[in-house]
């Protein structure tokens, strides 16, 4: 829902802020003073319902983009304040100005550096509203062209988890970390058309593609759980750039959280594969062993690579006869007991909004900088 009232707002204000900016270059060039006149007093009252468009476009992208470090939101980060100054600082003064000089039919040398001012001012807020739009595109999926791939099979892998196998696209390809957007075929019974974005477990080297997803109330994940095998379902991808950074020299701590585990199953799948696992640490915390997804396979690859350590934790489970590893939550004191020097690894950190937003803070705290710090937030589950 949050993502959808940020793209409607988004257009709605990109829509309102081309239209004043072509009808003012259209009166200036062709229209008469009054017909000029007419358009600064349509722009002003225009304002008031572009500003509160533009406050919950604002409002709305800072709280999808929380805890989330991808090259694409990243950007779109970047843009918004400038947007907001230019709207706050020269365009909504502007309108204000000329509205009232032009109702005065004062259409001097101040009125056309004035209106300069704020066709520049428009035009540079048209362009950085119409790269966020696409990188909006490109973060759904919605942009991309989708492939018709059969639903191989499924299997429970925790509690109220669930794994999904797909049959691989021809020709495609993406690197450990991405994700896929997954779309119920138009014909079902029910949660026709939904889809969702969904990191991808396997790694780019096994046959099939596999997704982990809790299940929760949606049309969505009720469907998924029930589709017979053989369905057809759409695919498009892959999506997103929360990879690991090039240098595999450097050491990697992954900051999982429940379900946050799915894109460093890919990365440490990629790199089991190819004997690239060392000089990784994986941090994983669940509220209890039935939670979490893939334990047992985890388990198994750390086993089988010295230089790969797992370190599980459970924040529910306090006897030890039902878990013998960490327990509580991810801290800093956990961190010093596993690791030699918190200043030199790059985190990767995923999982639920809080989550994610209590792993950078404790991070930080500690010294740790910013720059070393990837993240990605799971905003929701439905």
């Amino acid at each position: 829902m949050k993502t959808r009232i940020h793209a409607i707002a988004g257009a709605a204000g990109l829509l309102m802020i081309f239209t004043f900016w072509t009808s003012t270059v259209i009166s200036e060039l062709f229209g008469s003073y009054e017909t000029i006149a007419a358009v600064k007093g349509w722009i002003l009252n225009g304002m008031f319902i572009l500003i509160p468009a533009m406050a919950i476009v604002g409002g709305s992208g800072m709280s999808l983009g929380a805890g989330r470090s991808e090259k694409l939101v990243s950007a779109k980060k970047k843009r918004m304040p400038i947007i907001a100054a230019n709207g706050i600082l020269i365009l909504l003064p502007m309108a204000f100005i000329l509205e009232a000089r032009a109702s005065a039919g004062t259409f001097d040398t101040l009125f056309y550096i004035l209106q300069g001012v704020e066709l520049v001012a428009g035009a540079t807020n048209l362009t950085l509203m119409g790269l966020n739009m696409r990188d909006g595109l490109r973060l759904t999926g919605r942009n991309i062209r989708a492939s018709s791939v059969k639903l191989l099979g499924r299997e429970m892998v925790a509690e109220n988890t669930l794994a999904v196998r797909l049959a691989k696209p021809a020709g495609f390809t993406f690197e450990p970390g991405q994700a896929i957007r997954l779309t119920i075929p138009a014909d079902a019974a029910q949660g026709a058309g939904e889809a969702r974005v969904l990191s991808i477990v396997s790694a780019p080297h096994e046959a099939d593609l596999t997704v982990i997803t809790r299940l929760r109330d949606s049309a969505f994940k009720r469907t998924l759980k029930v589709l017979p095998e053989g369905t057809d379902l759409q695919v498009s991808g892959p999506l997103g750039s929360f990879t690991r950074d090039g240098g595999r020299d450097r050491p990697a701590v992954f900051l999982a959280g429940g379900i946050g585990i799915t894109p460093f199953l890919s990365m440490i799948r990629d790199a089991d594969q190819s004997g690239r696992l060392d000089k990784t640490k994986l941090f994983y915390s669940n509220r209890s062993p039935a939670d979490a997804a893939m334990l047992k396979e985890l388990q198994e690859i750390s086993a089988a690579n010295p230089e790969f350590k797992l370190v599980a934790t459970m924040s529910d489970v306090k006897d030890s006869s039902e878990w013998e590893g960490e327990k509580g939550r991810i801290d800093a004191e956990m961190l010093r007991r596993h690791l030699t020097d918190l200043s030199l690894p790059i985190y990767y950190c995923v999982g639920p909004g809080g989550f994610v937003s209590a792993m950078i803070e404790m991070l930080t705290s500690t010294g740790v900088e910013k720059n070393r710090v990837r993240s990605e937030q799971f905003s929701g589950y439905q």
